[in-house]
């Protein structure tokens, strides 16, 4: 039997496992639980924020049944498939109490399919619930919102992180750093399922290695002993060489996150104006790769 992938595998079961980070919306959540059911809802914030998992666990710890659930990815779906779908399987009777249709990256469709759902919200509110996920609010209509109750999703602390990160690695029998485990849930954060990725595809002979021998180095772990080091060149060429176009723009982030660790920089708030200044300029540019190797050669005049 092949083994399961530790994302899948240490995914929240139950509504109480999920991080919420907001303790109303804690409380809410236990609510819903507890009446054994919920109203519409839309499930937003950043990429590994515990979204998905919270509409899983709900799910699972209500126990609905699994023909009683419909999951579209909104963003491979077309209007006149969801329409389809959505509409035979939410105007049918439910097995159990009522149906539920998972919504995911419902952000990803047009204004047309988004007055469809709205519509079929509607018409299918006395055997149907919808829970919706998305990353980026204001890409969803006011029109389609107001038929959601909204919970924004924020990550968790970094120290519940790590805590969480070390209980993966010892449930997997894997020796680890303090340091190393660190740098990986730096490199990751705050998507804590790009954390638990980069904790399997490093942990090699039973030991986290953050030292290049990964299966699946990412570039943001060879990033930090370069910001160590003081290189800021090497900095600018590894950016520059192995981070995609659509993942410049987290170069900024990561860079105020980490900028403690160049212990080399001698005028850290001048370097962080910096950062600031390009990822606003950022949006503006044709080539993010010129402007995130023009923003290395302004910080390495700061050393």
């Amino acid at each position: 039997m092949i083994k399961p992938v530790w994302v899948e595998k240490y995914r929240p079961k139950t509504v109480a496992d999920v991080i919420v980070t907001n303790e109303r919306d804690r409380t809410k959540f236990d609510s819903f639980v507890a009446n054994g059911e919920f109203p519409n809802l839309l499930l937003s914030g950043g990429p590994g924020t515990g979204k998905s998992s919270m509409s899983l666990a709900l799910i699972k710890t209500l126990g609905i049944d699994k023909t009683d659930v419909l999951k579209i990815n909104c963003s491979d779906e077309k209007i006149d498939a969801m329409r389809d779908k959505v509409k035979n399987f939410a105007m049918t009777m439910p097995i159990g109490r009522f149906k539920v249709v998972r919504l995911e990256e419902i952000d990803g469709i047009g204004h047309e399919a988004q007055r469809l759902l709205r519509d079929l919200i509607e018409v299918t509110s006395h055997s149907c619930r919808f829970i919706a996920t998305c990353n980026t609010l204001n890409l969803v209509s006011g029109a389609l919102r107001s038929r959601f109750h909204e919970y924004q999703f924020a990550a968790p602390s970094r120290e519940n992180v790590l805590v969480r990160a070390a209980e993966i690695l010892e449930a997997e029998d894997i020796e680890f750093t303090i340091d190393d485990l660190e740098k990986t849930v730096a490199a990751g954060y705050p998507d804590f399922r790009k954390i638990i990725q980069l904790l399997e595809s490093n942990s090699i002979g039973g030991r986290l290695s953050i030292d290049g021998g990964g299966a699946a180095h990412d570039w943001k772990l060879q990033l930090l002993p370069l910001l160590e080091a003081g290189d800021i060149k090497g900095c600018r060429k590894l950016v520059c060489e192995s981070a995609a176009a659509n993942e410049i723009i987290e170069v900024y982030r990561f860079l105020y996150d980490n900028l403690h660790r160049c212990k080399a920089l001698k005028k850290q708030d001048e370097a962080i104006v910096l950062i600031a200044q390009y990822q606003y300029q950022h949006g503006f540019v044709n080539d993010p790769e010129l402007q995130v190797a023009a923003l290395f050669i302004e910080i390495s005049q700061l050393l």
